[in-house]
């Protein structure tokens, strides 16, 4: 792909912090995984007939609020992301996610399981609308197709680690390992992404993607400048929940 400043050249600077940005998120997003698996690896030791005994319909109960929290999560996360910034919300949602991780491996009552689940998708729900809008901060509307393609292998590869992980030393240490294990190596992902990640190029003194590359800002009002249509507001939001 070539991609070139307002000069006509690239900006070492600039494309290091760009790929930085890839490589960052795609790992947050992986590693999301790491306790969203968890509790499907760990129902093996914690169904009926064992010391815990969590019945199939509790367990479905349990899986129920996880999924109904993200799905209400993806509609607040990807709004508080443009209203706060995504490294916030990612930050706290990882942190969240680690520690609800690490409670549901100490736990051993269903209402426990249930409502630390119920957590884990509210902090599940604040990876993807906030890091898509990450990386779209830092690469322009011409490349993003090719870009999303390949950043979006997160998911598939996060799946299938995570679940192999989460399945290995759970069955080697025990169930309640199937959660603590996976939410330590988040809890290092976290510590990266803080170290690494940045909301936007102008948040480390370069100019906008599009600027960089010479694109006009988007809007939805063709007769209305870019500033005119700030990030998070309700003038936004409403024109894509019409959309």
């Amino acid at each position: 792909m070539t991609n070139t400043s307002e000069a006509g050249r690239k900006l070492p600077l600039y494309e290091r912090w760009r790929w930085q940005i890839f490589a960052i998120t795609w790992l947050a997003y992986a590693g999301f995984y790491l306790t969203r698996k968890s509790f499907s690896v760990a129902k093996i030791g914690i169904g009926e007939g064992t010391a815990i005994g969590l019945t199939q319909a509790q367990m479905a109960w349990i899986d129920g609020a996880y999924l109904t929290a993200y799905a209400v999560g993806q509609f607040i996360w990807g709004i508080a992301g443009d209203k706060f910034g995504t490294r916030k919300v990612i930050l706290a949602g990882m942190l969240c996610s680690v520690i609800a991780g690490m409670a549901m491996g100490a736990s051993s009552v269903a209402i426990a399981f249930g409502v630390l689940f119920c957590i884990q998708g509210l902090s599940q729900s604040t990876g993807w609308a906030p890091l898509s809008k990450n990386i779209g901060n830092f690469f322009s509307q011409r490349e993003r197709g090719m870009v999303m393609g390949v950043w979006c292998t997160n998911y598939a590869v996060g799946g299938l680690v995570a679940s192999i992980y989460a399945g290995y030393v759970g069955e080697r240490y025990g169930w309640r390992y199937a959660f603590f294990f996976p939410a330590a190596t988040l809890l290092v992902i976290w510590f990266l992404f803080w170290r690494f990640q940045r909301n936007r190029p102008e948040d480390v003194g370069l100019p906008s993607i599009e600027r960089y590359h010479g694109e006009t800002p988007p809007v939805l009002d063709e007769s209305e400048r870019p500033e005119e249509e700030p990030d998070g507001s309700w003038k936004v939001i409403l024109e894509v929940i019409k959309n």
